[in-house]
């Protein structure tokens, strides 16, 4: 596709990943403004497939623990993980956000650290350790 795809990744900064994310919290609402009707965010999250736990617009927690998000999150958290590194999950149940920023092609795109050291989900898990009540 000379390098220009959908699937690319997330190409932007935090704070409008942050809007869409909310937005989606918001089933399509924010600022007072609906920009796109609650139907949509619940289909575009929604598992679409007994083979994969990817849906129509978000890739889903895998209930086995075996995908980019934290172990810890419900699997009705969805979002996204770009080549690059990035990521952007939304737990819907807690009401939580999640956003992950990198470029991991730095110096150049077979720097696999991210994945080996598991630190985008390491991170995930800390986000939900921190909600844990204190013994």
């Amino acid at each position: 596709m000379g390098g220009v795809a959908g699937h690319a990744g997330l190409f932007s900064n935090a704070n409008d990943l942050a809007i869409l994310m909310q937005m989606d919290l918001q089933n399509g609402s924010y600022g007072g403004q609906q920009f796109f009707k609650s139907p949509v965010v619940a289909e575009f999250s929604e598992t679409g497939s007994q083979n994969s736990r990817r849906g129509l617009g978000w890739d889903k927690a895998d209930p086995e623990g075996h995908g980019s998000t934290s172990n810890l999150a419900p699997t009705s958290t969805f979002g996204h993980t770009g080549f690059t590194g990035t990521c952007a999950w939304l737990d819907p149940e807690n009401n939580i956000i999640y956003i992950f920023l990198s470029n991991r092609v730095q110096p150049d795109d077979t720097n696999t650290k991210l994945q080996n050291y598991n630190i985008r989900t390491r991170i995930h898990d800390v986000v939900y350790q921190s909600l844990e009540p204190k013994l």
